[in-house]
Parts: C-alpha cells; sequence; structure tokens
C-alpha cells in the first residue's frame, strides 16, 4: 500500500511533536511494508503573522487529495484566540466532515501517573468525541454589543444525523476484541433537556436495535471527571459531544502519566 500524506506541523510543541511522530512513521512503514510521500504546509501562526492567512479554500481542496493529514499543535500568544483554532482547526475539520475525534487513554507500564495506587491495568480506555457540531459551529451573535445591556448567544448545533454516526462508531469501536463491550455515554441530561434527550434517545435506541452485545452505562460530564480520578478502570469506550470531549479529555492526558512532566512538577 502507498499512501499520500499532507503534514502540518504548527506551532508551540507543534513541529516537536510532529518531528518525533514521522520517526514513528518511518518505523511502523519498514515493519509493516507500506510506502508514502509527505506534502509539507506551512499553515500555522508564523504564517499568519506573515501574511494574515490561515487555510485558504485552495488548502482544503488540496488536503481533500491525500490519504490522512499530520497536524501538530496549532496557537501562538501573538494571535488573538480563536483565530488559528477557527481559521485552521475547525474549517477544517468542517469543511472535511472529520465527524469523529478519536482520543485513546492508556498509561504504560514504566510511566507515572498522578492517581495514587494506579497502574497500566486500570487507565486503559478510549473517548470518542463528536467533531463536528455542538457549540463549536459557532452559530449565535451579539446583540448591543459593547453596551451595558449586551447580551451574547451561542447555540449548540446536534443533528440525528451527527448524533448517531457518533454513536454507532463508538458502538463499533466497543466490539473491537481489543476492548472490553462497554459504551458509556457522557452527558448532562438532568439540565441540558434538548440536546442531550437527543442523545439519550439515539444512544439507547442505536444501542437495543444493533448492539445488543454491548453494555451501555451512563454519567454525567461532572460525575465523570469525578470518576476518572478516582476510578479510571470503570471505562472501557466512552461517547460524547464536541465540548466535553474536548474537556475531559484533557484531565484524561493527565492520568495517562507525563514522566517528564511529573518530574518538573515535584
Amino acid at each position: 500500500m502507498h499512501y499520500d500524506i499532507a503534514v502540518m506541523p504548527g506551532d508551540g510543541t507543534g513541529p516537536e511533536v510532529v518531528r518525533e511522530g514521522l520517526k514513528v512513521l518511518e518505523a511502523a512503514a519498514a515493519r509493516a511494508g507500506f510506502t508514502y510521500d509527505l506534502t509539507r504546509y506551512d499553515f500555522g501562526a508564523e504564517r499568519y503573522l506573515r501574511t494574515g492567512e490561515t487555510l485558504p479554500d485552495s488548502a482544503i481542496e488540496e488536503l481533500r487529495g491525500h490519504d490522512a493529514t499530520f497536524l501538530g499543535a496549532i496557537g501562538h500568544p501573538d494571535v488573538r484566540p480563536g483565530i488559528l483554532e477557527q481559521g485552521i482547526l475547525l474549517k477544517a475539520r468542517f469543511a472535511l466532515d472529520l465527524y469523529i475525534n478519536l482520543r485513546p487513554v492508556k498509561l504504560f507500564p514504566g510511566v507515572e501517573t498522578p492517581l495514587k495506587d494506579k497502574g497500566p491495568v486500570d487507565v486503559d480506555f478510549v473517548v470518542v468525541r463528536e467533531n463536528t457540531e455542538g457549540l463549536y459551529v459557532s452559530t449565535g451573535g451579539f446583540l448591543k454589543k459593547g453596551t451595558p445591556d449586551e447580551i451574547a448567544v451561542q447555540e449548540s448545533v446536534n443533528t440525528r444525523k451527527g448524533v448517531e454516526r457518533c454513536i454507532r462508531y463508538a458502538f463499533d469501536y466497543a466490539g473491537r476484541p481489543d476492548r472490553r463491550g462497554k459504551l458509556t455515554l457522557c452527558g448532562k441530561t438532568n439540565v441540558l433537556t434538548y440536546a442531550w434527550d437527543l442523545w439519550w434517545r439515539a444512544f439507547n435506541e442505536v444501542g437495543e436495535a444493533d448492539y445488543p452485545h454491548i453494555t451501555r452505562d451512563y454519567s454525567h460530564v461532572d460525575a465523570i471527571v469525578m470518576w476518572f480520578v478516582k476510578n479510571p478502570e470503570w471505562f472501557d469506550v466512552i461517547v460524547t459531544d464536541n465540548m466535553f470531549g474536548d474537556i475531559i479529555t484533557d484531565l484524561a492526558a493527565m492520568i495517562q502519566g507525563d514522566s517528564e512532566w511529573l518530574r518538573g512538577a515535584t
């Protein structure tokens, strides 16, 4: 097999991480017997500061022609928050319909975790985050902006199609031989009644009809962050919306361990 891969190192630690990731790709290719070509793009803060350009439509069309895009971190202290994130990350997600944000959380042997008495057998789960809907679609606006009576509205957009395809992906993932056959829906059904009524119904309808062999579970988002710290071993695969998935996986990134960070923090 041969693959055409776009490479966008991005900003900050992005180029460093991408550089190491390409070493992994080279080793994987040698072991698995595939070949690849790399096309590098410089979209990020430096280009924006130099030209005022984020991610033009022509670049989106070029990315469509690749088998994959390897993207590093995006963001820079000299660029106002939101410009690069919306102009590069969100634009690519929406234009290319990248609807699954898959985030494995695994503590490897020999790596320390901030959690007391937890090891690799305890921290091994996957978060499936819906990636093209929710609050990130930037639907809303201002009324009387800049006045004492200012109103800001930010709406969460959830479609049956978007929710169901994410849920089905998560059920399929939970059924893989390397998982434990349990899927947890992370939401807030008690107060976010419209969006999470849709998620709840889709989760149970799809599960009952097509995935009866997968154990279904539910947790409020505020409870799940507590259980991540106290009992991470309870979780196998978690499915959630765009915003909640973004938040809970930042905590998950810490509990899966980072020995360099821990040494620097002691």
